[in-house]
């Protein structure tokens, strides 16, 4: 139970009861929890009850009756009406998932609305892949084997790979390769945009350049709909954009999750 008689006041219940007393005119109030508001123990003149908003009843004595008592009630009541906070949970904190997860998710569902097998925000000026539906298809592959040592062998081995290959894997890959050698990239380093749709060929794709230095890119491994790749990438960008530019500038590390991934650039000589 919980009451004040012009004491000190610590808690929201303690300044509740002592604003009760102040304005009614009371010489006590306290809080007590179970039993009905009519309950008055022994019906005497000098008390009023009323149900608070949550739990718990607020009990009010006086050094007298009350001259008007059902004035004071109404009063009580509607005074009590307004406190909600004892007996109540504490709020809950609805934590918010990391920025990564997000970019994860509005990928996975960026690439589900376009039909495609991935979808992934690369950097023009790095070769980090910012965030991918799969990324485990755009990962760095281990290192091979001692046969293939030299980085210009890594890349041949690489490259026969690919051409070889199918399923979603392949195709980001590809993909990933396409835009990397768009002449284009040159020109959104100098804040121009970038905007790339193949519809064919063995690295079908839509590409979208946002912010001066990202880009959007839905990948396909089959001829699809350009129109409806289009809609679900205009609809998506602002979406990506906010989330890419709330990642931290590594963050999370490079082999997890939907983070940055970290792949080398094509060696061409």
């Amino acid at each position: 139970m919980l009451g004040v008689t012009g004491a000190a006041v610590h808690s929201d219940a303690d300044r509740f009861l002592a604003l009760v007393c102040r304005e009614l005119g009371a010489s006590e109030a306290r809080i007590v929890q179970g039993g009905e508001p009519g309950e008055t123990g022994g019906e005497d003149a000098r008390e009023l009850r009323s149900p608070l908003a949550t739990k718990g009843i607020v009990v009010v004595t006086f050094a007298e009756p009350p001259e008007d008592r059902q004035a004071t009630q109404r009063r009580l009541e509607m005074l009590a009406s307004t406190f909600d906070e004892l007996g109540a949970p504490p709020p809950v904190r609805r934590s918010h998932p990391p920025v990564a997860r997000s970019l994860r998710d509005e990928l996975e569902a960026l690439a589900t609305r376009a039909a495609a097998v991935n979808a992934m925000v690369i950097d023009a000026n790095s070769p980090i892949v910012w965030g991918a539906a799969r990324p485990e298809d755009v990962a760095e592959e281990p290192a091979l084997t001692s046969g293939a040592s030299s980085p210009r062998m890594t890349e041949a081995v690489r490259e026969a790979r690919e051409a070889s290959g199918s399923g979603p894997e392949t195709a980001s890959r590809r993909a990933l390769r396409a835009v990397r050698g768009l002449p284009d990239i040159a020109a959104l380093r100098k804040g121009r945009h970038v905007r790339c749709v193949q519809g064919g060929g063995q690295a079908p794709l839509v590409a979208h350049s946002f912010a001066g230095i990202y880009l959007l890119v839905v990948v396909f491994d089959a001829p699809f709909d350009e129109l409806r790749a289009e809609r679900a990438v205009l609809d998506a960008l602002s979406r990506v954009e906010r989330l890419v530019l709330a990642l931290p500038p590594h963050d999370p590390d490079p082999t997890e999750g939907a983070g940055a991934v970290a792949m080398r650039r094509s060696r061409r000589h």
